[in-house]
């Protein structure tokens, strides 16, 4: 998708909104439409390996091809990197004594190629279950899979070569969601790819995981170096890339987001970029939750 400015968002909200709306959604499902065409050509056991950062979209992506690949007669299974943590006192931590749960070390890569081997070549493996609020692995469970199932791996590190240069290639397809489209104003650049992913997961922090807007904040500096260090150098070695962006998306977090910002005192070190974040929020036309459709994306962040 292009990318395009303040002024065409709100003119289109303004002029035609349910339009625009559709719009956006139908143009990610057709993204998906046409990888999903892609995967089911292939013949026997696929591993799909989904990559993407912090507040991509990667679930819903999953979840998304997998109702695709049901409508085109394949089954699939998603399988998440997450189950892979590592237990807590075989953590790596950052000097202020916090986990550090975006290293690729922070995963059992080894126990992650031995479930995907023993998935695509006997059909079944023990697959792990990680709590993060005991932070340590709750127990396994056997999953199987059919001689034509698809396996959806996402993560973080679903591209990272220490995972798959271990796996077989022939079996593998390597995709890479995240919002890749910049809002524009007077021709420069007015919202980042990560300012629009931040704002993504301030409100969903906030509404799924009882984080509070400075935590996120505070959280955000060690999610984008991990993704500097351990996504961005191997998304290019993705197969095919899918820009998860929703231009309306800005207008239906703007009125949240606000109210969110709220929360970031005047004594806080980051209540310039609040201040920053909602001045240029404030510029956008306001949507509804109500306007986004139940099957939607951005479901994933206001629920």
């Amino acid at each position: 998708m292009p990318d395009i400015s303040v002024n065409k968002i709100n003119s289109r909200v303004r002029e035609c909104k349910d339009e625009f709306i559709a719009i956006c959604e139908s143009n990610y499902r057709k993204q998906l439409s046409a990888v999903s065409e892609q995967i089911v050509s292939r013949d026997g056991r696929v591993l799909v390996m989904l990559a993407g950062p912090s507040s991509s979209g990667k679930t819903t992506t999953a979840n998304i091809l997998k109702q695709d690949f049901l409508n085109k007669g394949r089954h699939s299974i998603v399988v998440s990197l997450d189950d892979f943590y590592r237990d807590q006192e075989e953590s790596f931590y950052f000097e202020d004594g916090t986990i550090d749960y975006e290293t690729v070390k922070a995963l059992d890569t080894d126990y992650i190629v031995e479930c995907m081997e023993n998935l695509l070549h006997k059909g079944k493996a023990q697959m792990p279950h990680f709590s993060f609020h005991s932070k340590c692995r709750e127990g396994y469970s056997e999953i199987s899979v059919h001689e034509d199932e698809i396996i959806i791996v996402e993560g973080l590190h679903a591209l990272n070569p220490v995972i798959t240069e271990c796996l077989e290639k022939e079996n593998m397809i390597k995709l890479y969601v995240s919002v890749s489209s910049r809002i524009y104003n007077d021709g420069g650049v007015f919202l980042t790819k990560r300012d629009m992913r931040f704002i993504r997961r301030m409100i969903r922090d906030y509404h799924f995981r009882s984080s509070s807007v400075e935590h996120t904040f505070y959280l955000w500096k060690g999610v984008r170096m991990g993704e500097d260090r351990y996504l961005f150098p191997f998304s290019d070695r993705a197969d095919i890339r899918i820009d998860s962006i929703h231009p309306y998306e800005v207008c239906i977090f703007k009125d949240i987001a606000i109210k969110l910002l709220d929360h970031i005192g005047s004594d806080s070190i980051y209540y310039p970029a609040a201040k920053e974040l909602q001045s240029k929020l404030s510029q956008f036309v306001s949507l509804g939750e109500s306007d986004v459709p139940e099957d939607s994306l951005l479901k994933e962040f206001i629920g």
